[in-house]
């Protein structure tokens, strides 16, 4: 099969200007390239049996064409430089990287917090300096799980089988069943009664863990700068981010399907309308062909970024592409959707870690740079993404399954038919079964090559490397429990407080209820005592004779018996959240029939721009439509998609028409 290649960009000038930035130790950037590109035409060889590849002479063109550090944070510029120069040997190591592993802001800090990194169980906690810390779970005693422990209050964390107690070094400071102060200080001064400590940093919100431990683990993990977004850094909860932008909450989540499930899936635009119909588009309507154009070639530090040409829905409404959208891969865990307008930006960064087989941990959060215009608020991906701006973190958390859990099952059956049990050859079984005959999934085949060149996980741990089985019972798929709302505290209070109105909704409905029966019963007696000794009153006689605030009482006790029906459901997304495509979801419908999926005004989109960033909350700061370091456009001047160019002229040519009074062609 010959399909069409990706299509030109019309121009490209990736900017990196160095400098320092105020409040921040990171070098920021770069150099300037201006490239042109042509339309080309690539062979993809399809077999009989299945499987794709990109051509050597399409790579070629997109290595030469593309810029090697656009949308490279500037801290780690130096490494994937020394990598493209050949100073290092170019292997990616996965365990000598850094990987988020918990929201600081979710966290309950007086207890200690499981997690699992590469197939190892570690635990994440806070000491009495305000610090946390990442220890691999296992206690160097008897190896029992620190994460069933405690935190004191002198800030050590005690094991909860022999009560060994440690600081944030992994230093034991108490060993009580030692005989004499003698022989604990000699058993403490043993590097063997340590904790497994790793790395660890706070960044971002976030709380990072270095890949391995070990003597030489602290100096590399300090060589080696982490996977930050700069556009939200300095910033832990929701609010203003650098440059007038806003940023919404952490969500955070851990999901039953693999690490290259989760990236297979969402570096893939295509899905994206169909899998989630209603919320972000229709399956019927939106989806379209489109090109993938490479601008930074593939490289085992610095993964690959690319650009969708036309950016189809949900980025743009089919015929309208006034913003463009580029996706970023950089290993081991983040991926950048970044989507470009001339009056606003969208950035949303995930980080998947890789937590044991078959499953991973989720991170996204959104941020919005604004600018001038409002014509931008009828755009659907716009209002989309605000609309998660302002929510309550709570809020956020629990529509996330909405979003998630529409292509969970998907995604979790589909690895686990392409491994057949065989986890660690993922991506070479993935080449050889599929059919892959249009560049739309050209991104997915670039992930595949990338993970089949610098794979598989180095899985540690009891369960090795198997592909656990597909799991039948989709309750447990879509318990948002297990997966997200016992270790967040802020859903932990949200349910907490959903179940006292719930309660106190149902016993305001109850006594309603009682209040309005005793009316009717005294109306009935007054109507029978009128009517006199063995005589029964009639029905108008009942009714004229009953209290007239009993109707009322009768509509609040339903009302309310309605709110703690609906209290009862909305508590229930706290626990567990199914969804079929077979059947329609009234939470989705919703979303749909308010606008927020489609092209169009919305009053609300209205107020909550120009809450944001209406008036003169922009002014004066060069950064509020520009990126991190404040020099170059976060629209990348230069990168134009066809239509997207086309479509600008064509504006231009209305409004050069308008002006001279003519009519425009």
């Amino acid at each position: 099969l010959v399909t069409t290649g990706p299509s030109a960009l019309a121009q490209r000038r990736g900017v990196f200007a160095k400098g320092h930035a105020s409040n921040a130790s990171a070098v920021r950037a770069c150099r300037v390239a201006s490239l042109s590109r042509t339309r080309v035409k690539s062979a993809w060889s399809v077999t009989a049996a299945g499987g794709t590849t990109i051509g050597a002479e399409e790579m070629a063109k997109d290595a030469s064409a593309a810029v090697p550090l656009i949308g490279i944070n500037p801290d780690r510029v130096p490494l994937v430089e020394a990598v493209n120069r050949g100073e290092t040997s170019g292997e990616f190591n996965w365990e000598k990287q850094w990987y988020p592993v918990a929201v600081i802001d979710l966290l309950d800090t007086s207890k200690p917090h499981p997690t699992t990194l590469l197939g190892k169980d570690v635990v994440v906690w806070k000491d009495g300096d305000d610090t946390w810390n990442v220890f691999e779970d296992k206690c160097p005693h008897r190896l029992a799980p620190l994460s069933e422990g405690r935190v004191e209050d002198d800030g050590t964390l005690l094991c909860a089988y022999h009560a060994w107690r440690f600081d944030g070094e992994g230093k034991c400071t108490d060993m009580p069943q030692a005989s004499s102060p003698a022989e604990e200080d000699r058993v403490k001064a043993n590097p063997r009664s340590c904790a497994f400590t790793r790395p660890c940093m706070e960044a971002q919100g976030l709380v990072w863990a270095w890949g391995e431990g070990g003597v030489d683990a602290e100096l590399e993990a300090r060589m080696t700068p982490p996977l930050l977004v700069p556009e939200i850094e300095g910033v832990g909860k929701s609010g203003e981010a650098p440059g007038g932008a806003f940023r919404n909450h952490w969500q955070v989540r851990d999901m039953p399907y693999g690490w290259a499930a989760f990236f297979e899936n969402a570096i893939d635009p295509a899905h994206a309308v169909v899998s989630h119909h209603t919320l972000v588009g229709s399956r019927y309507d939106d989806p379209a062909g489109f090109n993938c154009v490479v601008e930074r070639p593939m490289t085992a530090e610095a993964g690959f970024r690319c650009a969708i040409d036309p950016a189809v829905p949900p980025f743009n409404t089919i015929g309208k592409y006034d913003a463009e959208t580029s996706y970023d891969f950089q290993p081991p865990c983040m991926l950048k959707i970044d989507w470009r307008h001339e009056q606003a930006r969208f950035l949303t960064a995930h980080y998947c870690v890789p937590t044991r087989p078959g499953w991973c941990r989720h991170f996204v959060a959104t941020v919005c740079q604004r600018g001038e215009g409002e014509s931008v608020r009828q755009h659907r991906w716009f209002k989309l993404n605000l609309f998660t701006l302002t929510s309550p973190a709570w809020m956020t958390h629990v529509l996330g399954p909405t979003f998630l859990h529409q292509d969970m099952v998907l995604l979790h059956q589909q690895e686990k038919i392409i491994a057949r049990g065989d986890g660690q050859d993922i991506a070479n079984k993935w080449k050889e079964q599929v059919f892959i005959p249009t560049g739309a999934d050209k991104m997915t085949v670039m992930f595949y090559q990338w993970f089949g060149r610098n794979g598989p996980i180095p899985w540690s741990g009891p369960a090795g490397d198997a592909m656990p089985p597909i799991e039948r019972d989709q309750a447990k798929l879509f318990d948002t429990w297990e997966m997200h709302t016992k270790y967040c505290t802020h859903c932990q209070g949200a349910l907490k407080n959903t179940e006292a109105l719930k309660v106190v909704a149902m016993a305001g409905a109850a006594w309603k209820a009682v209040w309005a029966t005793c009316l009717f019963a005294f109306g009935a007696s007054a109507a029978g005592a009128a009517a006199g000794a063995g005589v029964a009153p009639s029905l108008p006689d009942v009714i004229a004779a009953v209290d007239p605030s009993a109707p009322g009482e009768v509509f609040s006790a339903l009302s309310l018996a309605g709110t703690a029906y609906g209290l009862h459901g909305f508590a229930g997304m706290f626990r567990s959240y199914p969804f079929s495509h077979a059947e329609e979801d009234i939470v989705m419908e919703g979303t749909a029939k308010i606008g927020l999926s489609n092209d169009g005004p919305s009053p609300y989109i209205d107020f909550v721009d120009n809450m944001l960033f209406g008036g003169d909350k922009g002014k004066g700061k060069k950064d509020a439509v520009g990126c991190e370091c404040g020099t170059c456009s976060p629209f990348h001047d230069g990168i134009r998609s066809g239509p997207l160019d086309a479509f600008r002229k064509s504006q231009e040519a209305k409004k050069a028409a308008k002006e001279a009074g003519t009519p425009a062609r």
